[in-house]
């Protein structure tokens, strides 16, 4: 998987250092998933409207919605 000069850079790095680049990447992706809710906002009607019912579906709690 890795050659030995790969394996030597990756062992240099103490876990605070994974943590670090996990939660660069972790706040990386959530900027892009907002990136999409805010283009899908501004696309006409009909075109992104299944990608917010699903982000939206997962937001709201069940019981809240009973009426």
């Amino acid at each position: 998987m890795f050659d030995a000069k790969q394996m030597d850079w990756f062992n240099q790095l103490s876990a605070e250092d994974l943590a670090i680049l996990g939660a660069g990447f972790t706040t990386l992706g959530d900027f892009f998933a907002f990136l999409a809710l805010v283009k899908t906002k501004q696309e006409p009607k009909g075109q992104g409207d299944n990608v917010v019912a699903l982000i939206r579906a997962k937001q709201e709690h069940p019981k809240k919605n009973k009426k």
